[in-house]
């Protein structure tokens, strides 16, 4: 009886010390989300969106130029790295997000 009792007490134990671990672990992939929202600028993936869609390359540099990530050389710069993909499956919004990456140095778009 005394062994029962001692296994399920261990078997608790380890219950309570994975779930515990599983809830840090949550909340850490939390923080990094909302960490990451707040640094992303919307007006990027619209531009992405419009870039999509066809729109002309004067009206997308316009929405580029509101945002406070790039200056002009790393929109121009961006516009360079994209527009040969334009005529993508997928009208070259993968490309136009990858090359804001790479412009920036820094994967935060997805």
């Amino acid at each position: 009886m005394n062994e029962t009792l001692t296994m399920t007490g261990l078997i608790l134990t380890v219950l309570v010390v994975l779930y515990s671990v599983k809830k840090i672990y949550d909340f850490i992939d939390m923080r990094k989300m909302v960490q990451r929202d707040i640094y992303e600028n919307y007006e990027i993936y619209r531009a992405a969106q419009k870039f999509a869609f066809g729109t002309p390359v004067d009206e997308i540099t316009e929405i580029l130029t509101n945002s406070y990530e790039l200056d002009d050389n790393q929109i121009k710069e961006t516009m360079l790295l994209a527009l040969p993909h334009r005529t993508d499956p997928d009208g070259g919004y993968l490309a136009f997000i990858k090359a804001i990456n790479r412009v920036l140095g820094q994967e935060i778009y997805y």
